[in-house]
């Protein structure tokens, strides 16, 4: 969860699913389509845009997450206000950091039934942080590597290169988070260098690592 003034920032789209919650009014999304004001904003991953407002509660959902198939959400689809009843129990527990009941309020009750193999495919490039080839993948699921790259699109509405971007990514939020330096969180998480970690963050969240930090304060994730 990522927490601060939205300030200045550039147009730019999500390899995850991001849920922007208004903390002093309304929160406004402009996208390709238009604009859209409401208190709670569910924006798909891979959908263009830039936020205005105040200070704002933003949830970044893995496009993978029980949570994103609860809400129904897939890559690149228009935004959509939140229903008011989720908005307002997300506004109940914002300033209380409380990850576990933002999670509760998303999870899917029962839980959604995942395929066991997009499953184990998950664990793997998490566990690796991102960190391996399309061949392996394939291997693990018995499909050759093309037919591998479809799968996947069609499990999660996003190519596998975008995918590994979004852990590599969270790998180094997490990097940053526990005190590391934006050089070497950039090649633990696989980045070539600072200057490429500073160009995917402003592509995938819209500023550069440093004023981002500077706005928001990171209390956790939901991936």
């Amino acid at each position: 969860m990522f927490r601060g003034s939205v300030g200045a920032h550039d147009w730019h789209q999500h390899l995850a699913h991001q849920i922007t919650v208004g903390l002093e009014g309304v929160v406004e999304v402009e996208t390709p389509a238009g604009r859209l004001q409401d208190q709670a904003l569910a924006i798909p991953a891979g959908t263009r845009h830039r936020l205005g407002g105040g200070a704002v509660l933003s949830i970044y959902l893995d496009a993978l997450a029980p949570e994103a198939t609860a809400l129904r959400l897939r890559p690149h689809q228009p935004a959509v206000a939140l229903d008011p009843d989720m908005a307002r129990r997300l506004l109940d527990v914002a300033n209380a950091d409380d990850l576990a009941t933002v999670q509760s309020i998303f999870r899917p009750d029962p839980p959604h039934a995942a395929d066991k193999r997009l499953e184990a495919v998950v664990r793997e490039l998490r566990a690796c942080r991102g960190e391996t080839d399309r061949r392996s993948l394939a291997a693990m699921v018995h499909l050759s590597p093309e037919r591998f790259s479809h799968w996947f699109v069609e499990q999660t509405g996003l190519p596998l290169r975008s995918y590994l971007k979004w852990v590599r990514l969270i790998e180094t939020l997490r990097q940053l988070a526990a005190g590391g330096s934006l050089t070497d969180a950039a090649h633990l998480a696989g980045f070539s260098d600072s200057a490429h970690l500073s160009r995917t963050f402003r592509a995938t969240l819209g500023s550069s690592p440093a004023n981002l930090l500077r706005q928001v304060a990171l209390s956790g994730a939901i991936d």
